[in-house]
């Protein structure tokens, strides 16, 4: 038989599992703006973490999470920078990012070789700095 304690625990376990499905489904969301938001920069994303969830009320949507997340970027590779992203519900509602420099690799020649432009050993490329560069054109 059914009983009300068990009713009640069912409920609080489904409760806690929408709780986190809904929290999880915001952190894929979040993790999809700062990658697109990187992606746009030409920074290198690290990492995404959420900081804050608040149950409260969101203007054209009624009940909500408003929440943040703690970003990692960087511009050379080696470097770590954080920026803080605010959700309001499903929605991107800022991104905070601090000063950080230009990275350096979009000066940094693209190669068109068959394995890698410049030394990839591919066809009859010169990369020594006598010769002021790469011969075979791969800027």
């Amino acid at each position: 038989m059914l009983n009300l304690t068990d009713l009640i625990l069912g409920l609080l376990v489904c409760g806690i599992a929408a709780v986190f499905w809904q929290l999880r489904q915001i952190s894929e969301i979040a993790e999809f703006h700062v990658k697109r938001v990187c992606q746009k920069r030409r920074l290198q994303w690290v990492s995404t973490a959420r900081v804050q969830a608040r149950l409260g009320f969101i203007p054209g949507q009624g009940l909500g999470w408003n929440t943040r997340y703690q970003c990692e970027f960087s511009t050379d590779g080696i470097n770590r920078l954080h920026a803080i992203v605010v959700l309001s519900g499903k929605k991107l509602k800022d991104v905070e990012m601090p000063l950080y420099p230009e990275p350096e690799w979009q000066q940094a020649p693209e190669s068109k070789g068959r394995i890698g432009g410049c030394g990839g050993g591919g066809g009859a490329s010169s990369c020594s700095p006598r010769s002021g560069g790469c011969s075979s054109g791969c800027k």
